[in-house]
């Protein structure tokens, strides 16, 4: 059923439960909630922060405003919780780099074969896929969150 990944990986790396249906994972410069509501909505919501500048990114996974609970948005939902659970996945082995570029704050992680760079700017946070780390890493400094 479709939340079952999600809610074994949640488990297994030690998310505590706020609510019946929202789960908190934290690190010491980040903190993810996922949302597991099958009939409803899957969702992670992801803040790293920069522990030099304070500055901030952000990256949102979820089903957006589809009817999941539709057969036909089926495989639309298993993808999404495939694509979360990655993201913790990578999170959990150290995957998900922090590093900038000039005065952006920059988020670098493997997703489905690819890199994605989430720049944080003065005003907007832009999410880019690249092909290969090194182009995703433009800038420097990058290491693993912690």
């Amino acid at each position: 059923m479709t939340g079952d990944r999600l809610l074994a990986v949640l488990r297994r790396l030690g998310a505590t439960a706020t609510a019946e249906d929202t789960w908190q994972l934290h690190g010491a410069t980040w903190q993810a909630t996922v949302i597991v509501n099958p009939e409803r909505w899957l969702g992670l919501e992801f803040e790293a922060r920069d522990p030099v500048t304070g500055r901030r990114a952000t990256y949102d996974i979820d089903t957006d405003l589809y009817d999941i609970s539709q057969e036909s948005q089926r495989d639309f939902a298993e993808e999404i919780e495939r694509d979360i659970v990655e993201f913790l996945e990578n999170l959990r082995r150290g995957a998900v780099l922090r590093g900038t570029d000039g005065a952006k704050f920059v988020l670098v992680f493997p997703s489905d074969g690819a890199y994605v760079r989430v720049t944080r700017g003065r005003v907007m946070t832009k999410a880019s896929t690249h092909a290969d780390l090194d182009a995703a890493k433009t800038g420097g400094g990058f290491v693993p969150l912690d």
